[in-house]
Formats: C-alpha cells, sequence, structure tokens
C-alpha cells in the first residue's frame, strides 16, 4: 500500500524502505536504524570573506523540504521489528535548526523559527539548537535492539564522549544508494515543482524566440541575460545550471558556456539549452532559433531541426515503465544514420538501407555527429541520481549514458536527441568512405542542433512536463519567429 504520510515525511518513508531492502536477508533483522544528515554551510570564495550563495546539500533538501537553513542537521529515527513490512508510525523525522547567532542576526537578519518552517513542511518535528554530542542517538525504546547510524561518505556520523552499552554501529556502507534509488521515483509535490519549473522556462524559450525573430537581440550574452531575467521577474531566482545559448558554429560544442559571442552575421541558428528551478527543482529544455533570414530556417537548418525532432518523436514510441534507455540510445543512431543517407551526406554503395545502416553503426562513425547520450534523470539535480548503479557502458555508442536501469513509473527523464557539426569530432573520421565531404562541408555552419524535454514516466507511458505550446517543429518555431510568413 502506497503511503499517505504529507510532504516531505513521505520521503522518510520511501527511504527507510530502501534502505532496509538493501543487503537482504541481514537488513531484515530486527535493528533500530538511526539516519543522521547534516545540511551545507555557507561557504566563501578562496581566500576571502565573500560568501558565495548557499546551496543545500540535495539529499537533505530531499528529507527536509528544501526550506532549512545553513547549519542545519536531520536524524531518522526507525525501530524496525524484523521482516519486509515496514511500520510508518514508528519513523521519527526531526529537523535541527542552528542555535540563533548575534553576529549571524546583525549581518542577515533572523532566520526562520521552527514554527515558521513547520507551516511549510510537515516532519515529527523540529528543533532549534544542535551538535554532534546531542544528536548521539539515546538508547532504542526496545533496549534489546542493536543501533545502527546510517550517515553519508562525506558526513561524520554523531559521537558521544562515553560509548553506551550495546553501543550504535556507524556505517556509510548504505545510506547513499538507498538515497539515490528513493529520490528516482518522483513523489507527486515534485511532479508539481517540475511542472511549474517547465512552465517558466518554455515561456523564457518562447519569449526570446519572439526577441530574437524581431532582430530584438545581437548576441549570446544579451540572449541568456532575456531568458533568466524572464524567470526571475515569475519568482525562480536560479537556473538548474549554467545556460548554453550558443550561435552558428559554437551549437556544435555540447556544453558551450561562455555565451558572450555576436550573432554571425550569415543566417544560421541559435542553440539554447536553459532551464530554471522551482523550489529546487529542475528542469531543462533545448531549442533552437533560426538567426537571420527574415525569422526562417535556411535549408540546411531545417533540414537538420527536422531529422532532429524525427528522433526524438522516435524515442518517444518506446517511452514506458520498463523500457530500456540503451534501446533507445541506439535507436537514436539508427534514426540519424537513415536521415543522414537520406540527405546524401552518408552514402555506402551497395546493400540494403538495413545494411547500410549497420555498417555505418559498426563503423562509430555517427558518434561523430551524435556523440553524448538521449538524456538522463532529472529532480533535484539536473543529472539526477540513481541512474547508473552498475557504472558506465563501455560501449562507444553507449559509453555517455547517465541512465541504465530500465524506466520506473515517477522517473522524470529528459530526452535530447542532437545532430552536431563539430570538425574536432569528425576529424577521426576526415576520410571515411562512408561521407560525402563536399556535401558535409555545406552544414558546418550549422554548428548543431539539439531538441529537449522532460518526461515523466507514467503506469502506461509518459507525460510530458514540458508544455506543448512551446514551438519545436521548423513550422512552429518559425510561426513565432516568422509570424508574418515573409522571408
Amino acid at each position: 500500500m502506497a503511503s499517505t504520510a504529507p510532504y516531505p515525511l513521505l520521503h522518510s518513508h520511501l527511504l527507510i524502505k530502501r534502505l532496509i531492502s538493501l543487503n537482504k536477508p541481514s537488513s531484515l533483522r530486527p535493528a533500530r536504524h538511526y539516519i543522521f544528515l547534516e545540511g551545507s554551510k555557507v561557504e566563501c570564495r578562496h581566500d576571502s570573506d565573500r560568501e558565495l550563495p548557499f546551496e543545500q546539500e540535495r539529499n537533505f533538501s530531499w528529507l527536509s523540504g528544501g526550506v532549512a537553513p545553513p547549519h542545519s542537521a536531520l536524524t531518522i529515527s526507525y525501530e524496525h521489528e524484523g521482516g519486509e513490512a515496514i511500520n510508518e508510525d514508528a519513523i521519527e523525522t526531526r529537523l535541527w535548526l542552528p542555535e540563533v547567532d548575534e553576529a549571524e542576526v546583525m549581518w542577515m537578519g533572523m532566520p526562520p523559527t521552527p514554527s515558521e518552517i513547520g507551516q511549510k513542511i510537515h516532519v515529527t518535528a523540529i528543533h532549534q539548537g544542535w551538535s554532534r554530542h546531542s544528536l548521539y542517538p539515546p538508547p532504542p525504546k526496545n533496549r534489546n535492539l542493536e543501533t545502527i547510524i546510517h550517515h553519508l561518505p562525506f558526513t561524520k556520523p554523531p559521537t558521544s564522549i562515553a560509548a553506551q552499552i550495546n553501543a550504535p554501529i556507524p556505517t556509510s556502507e548504505y545510506l547513499l544508494k538507498a538515497l539515490h534509488e528513493a529520490r528516482r521515483n518522483k513523489t507527486k509535490v515534485e511532479i508539481e515543482k517540475m511542472k511549474k519549473a517547465n512552465e517558466l522556462s518554455s515561456g523564457a524559450h518562447k519569449y526570446l524566440m519572439e526577441l530574437v525573430g524581431k532582430g530584438a537581440i545581437k548576441d549570446e550574452n544579451a540572449a541568456e541575460a532575456e531568458f533568466v531575467a524572464y524567470c526571475r521577474r515569475r519568482g525562480s531566482k536560479i537556473q538548474a545550471y549554467s545556460s548554453i545559448v550558443a550561435a552558428g558554429k559554437s551549437a556544435g560544442t555540447l556544453h558551450y558556456v561562455a555565451n558572450d559571442q555576436p550573432f554571425p552575421t550569415e543566417p544560421t541558428l541559435l542553440l539554447v539549452d536553459a532551464g530554471c528551478e522551482w523550489q529546487d527543482y529542475a528542469s531543462d529544455i533545448t531549442r533552437v532559433i533560426p538567426i537571420g533570414n527574415g525569422g526562417k530556417f535556411t535549408k540546411e537548418c531545417a533540414e537538420i531541426v527536422t531529422l532532429v525532432c524525427e528522433m526524438q518523436d522516435a524515442a518517444f514510441k518506446l517511452i514506458k515503465p520498463n523500457a530500456n534507455w540503451e534501446d533507445v540510445q541506439l535507436l537514436m543512431h539508427d534514426v540519424l544514420i537513415r536521415g543522414f543517407l537520406k540527405l546524401g551526406l552518408f552514402v555506402v554503395p551497395e546493400g540494403s538501407e538495413d545494411e547500410k545502416v549497420e555498417k555505418i553503426k559498426a563503423s562509430g562513425l555517427s558518434s561523430a555527429f551524435y556523440p553524448h547520450a538521449v538524456g538522463h534523470l532529472l529532480g533535484l539535480d539536473t543529472h539526477d541520481v540513481g541512474g547508473l548503479p552498475e557504472g558506465r557502458s563501455t560501449d562507444p555508442l553507449l559509453r555517455y549514458l547517465r541512465l541504465r536501469v530500465p524506466l520506473e513509473e515517477g522517473f522524470v527523464v529528459t530526452v535530447e536527441p542532437g545532430c552536431y557539426f563539430n570538425e574536432f569530432l569528425f576529424a577521426p573520421f576526415k576520410n571515411s568512405e562512408f561521407v560525402n565531404h563536399e556535401l558535409l562541408a555545406k552544414y558546418l555552419y550549422v554548428g548543431g542542433v539539439r531538441i529537449e524535454d522532460n518526461l515523466l514516466i507514467t503506469k502506461d507511458g509518459f507525460e510530458n512536463l514540458t508544455p506543448s505550446w512551446l514551438p519545436r517543429t521548423v513550422e512552429e518555431v518559425e510561426a513565432v519567429t516568422c509570424p508574418t510568413g515573409s522571408a
């Protein structure tokens, strides 16, 4: 039976279930499980007193609802009676706020009180003041139970000056893995926050299309500024990651973040990979916008945008619970190769189309034009946790996958196929017999195209969290950038 606990108490319940499921059958024996997490502190930049923007440790944020101030702590205590079943009523989650510091108040003002935080989140209790000694677990109610203190590898467990009888056993072996697994499947509140982040980011993308189409923006820096300002004006102060705003050939660099160049004078396109956060939860959306040419894509740009949309549509057809993400990735190479054969960029003299595709795939050539993965988990982190429990693949076409587990209901994934014209990536294949090199030279100015949406895996398929009103195809984008249809 699914838990009906309020947010974020529900997350503690999900974590305990994951923790008990690890290390079977040992984990099923009776024991008191005591979890300790320490929140982030305010850090200063290098050798200075210049404070960096505060960012809460994400696992702590997941369990505390994202409202705890710096220097907080959190404990979860659960006396497990043994077996598979979990008694949710016996799980106690306590948030520990720091003592009020007079000097801190002088500079930063009064921090939120326990009662103020309690109006925003639901946990067992919220306390003021703590230390590592004070949070050392007291004896369990059932004195016969051993206590296991679970802590993260980068966090020291609470300590005691004098060891107690039946002293707790500290371990960092299971907590991080349990957190990663529990965070994969998003809860109702998390999904609503991600929908809001997608709505705001999509509005910023469409607004940017309008501005570029009017010729009101002439450089990458101004484009990024307009995107961020749109989000901030609507309540999102933080971008989920460094925005990628790349014009022309710069779009061929996957994580181009310089964003400081004027737009090319000749018609090309602008790739914008950007998304804001809403209450700590990320969006991650990519669209391309024509530059010049009266707001319309050039022939080559339009062909590549259409091809990448076809790749994304093909991925959508496979996405549902239990789908294998590696199969989706390999399909992207298949669709790209067929598209390049149709455009004449790839040439194989003999064989059926399927045979030609397999020859090119075996050569690794397609990885020069589609070098990354089809997508990743999304949540509190843009590249969210839990996707690589067994590590990365060594297969050249799969090595950049950040998700190598079957899809499950509640996962939120990005679907972001792309096609790039990067001369450095292409260098190993500069003598390839499968490439029409003369024709390829005419596409280099395109730089790169990536189309990215955020999908929630549902019981029967998926829900696209990226609104359908955000233009994606050539025709949809041009309806915004060139509304009159004039070139």
